[in-house]
């Protein structure tokens, strides 16, 4: 009977040690976000609106790395039934926000609808992406035959000092073509890598709080 007791519980310790040993081998885990906006992202029309890359292009498969299944889907096998005979995915707005692997490609399937082209474009992060994706959004464009990727960082444009509801000031026209460029320090990472921007308008201390993501991280406290 002891013997049987020592070794159901040697059973059941290996059973955790080798747990243990998975959760910290498996992939780190950061908090940011992976974001599609086919419905505003893109270039102006003729009246000068900006209107969003799903109006020219079909989107047919994603694939945000390979370790977390809610950043990656396809036509051809989707993630879950709901996709399942759909000739072209969602193009939102959408995206997945929390802790998840940061990840070392971004794979793009597409489809222009004028002419029927299906493109395809593997793009390595490894280099490209911030070293810290804390609190950063990942995003892309399939613009015609050329897939851009853009990183939406946590920090407004500009300033005002008179509506603390509202801490940036929407500019004219957005930056690049993510519509959040409106709003947001946006920088490409593909074709085109930029480099990580400066947000002159804030101060060390709003930098750091907007890292945090603290709500009106960008408003100066009232002097008393």
């Amino acid at each position: 009977m002891n013997t049987l007791l020592q070794k159901l519980r040697f059973v059941v310790a290996l059973f955790f040690a080798v747990a243990l040993v998975a959760c910290a081998s498996g992939p780190k885990q950061v908090f940011h976000s992976f974001q599609i906006n086919g419905r505003y992202d893109g270039h102006p029309n003729a009246e000068g609106k900006y209107e969003g890359w799903a109006k020219d292009v079909d989107l047919l498969a994603y694939s945000y790395g390979d370790q977390y299944r809610m950043v990656r889907n396809s036509v051809d096998e989707p993630r879950s039934p709901v996709y399942k005979g759909l000739n072209a995915l969602p193009y939102g707005p959408s995206g997945v926000s929390g802790p998840m692997p940061v990840g070392e490609f971004l794979y793009v399937k597409w489809r222009i609808k004028a002419t029927g082209e299906v493109l395809e474009d593997r793009v390595d992060l490894r280099e490209r992406l911030p070293q810290n994706m804390t609190n950063h959004t990942l995003t892309f464009v399939p613009d015609g035959q050329q897939l851009h990727v853009y990183i939406e960082t946590p920090f407004p444009r500009k300033l005002t000092r008179t509506d603390p509801s509202r801490p940036w000031v929407v500019a004219e026209k957005p930056t690049h073509l993510p519509s959040s460029s409106k709003r947001y320090w946006v920088y490409e990472i593909y074709p085109v890598l930029e480099a990580y921007p400066t947000p002159t308008n804030l101060t060390p201390e709003q930098i750091e709080k907007c890292l945090k993501l603290e709500f009106l991280c960008a408003v100066d406290k009232p002097k008393k």
